[in-house]
């Protein structure tokens, strides 16, 4: 693998791929300068900001590079159901990982703030047991980043390498 790719909204995408880059010693470029930096068809890892269930930049990063896995970087509770809503959103034969990210409501542009305050509202309203932890997200932010995220995927590459 010679590189690590990302497409980053909040900066949580940008973060994780710095702690694979020092962990696995390859650069990690964004998207826009891997474009420019990385010949078509390099092994890669991605990772991606999620939005409605698609990891952004994904279908760009892979038709042009040779990818060994994916990572979604998003809000939502890591569950089994919802990393295969992602594998269902995201089809590809490599695998894809779950990191939870980090939500800052300021660097959101308008539209997206709407969209969740929409969501947090709808939450609110059903009432159901288990969203608390979401609606407080939705309504202050979070920070959720960790390198304790990233063993599968680190356990995955080195064993790929």
């Amino acid at each position: 693998m010679k590189a690590i790719i990302y497409e980053s909204n909040t900066g949580s995408a940008k973060r994780y791929a710095e702690m694979l880059s020092e962990k696995l010693g390859v650069p990690a470029y964004s998207l826009k300068e891997a474009q420019k930096a990385l010949p078509k068809d390099e092994e890669a890892v991605f990772l991606g900001w999620v939005f409605a269930n698609k990891i952004q930049g994904f279908s760009k990063a892979q038709k042009r590079w040779n990818l060994v896995c994916a990572c979604a970087v998003g809000i939502n509770p890591r569950t089994d159901k919802y990393i295969e809503i992602l594998k269902e959103s995201n089809p590809t034969d490599i695998p894809i990982f779950y990191l939870r990210g980090k939500l800052d409501l300021k660097k959101l542009k308008w539209l997206q703030r709407k969209l969740l305050e929409t969501i947090r509202a709808d939450l609110e309203k059903q009432n159901k047991p288990g969203t608390e932890e979401m609606i407080s997200i939705l309504k202050n932010g979070c920070d959720l980043v960790s390198e304790d995220m990233l063993k599968e995927t680190i356990a995955y590459l080195l064993m790929n390498m």
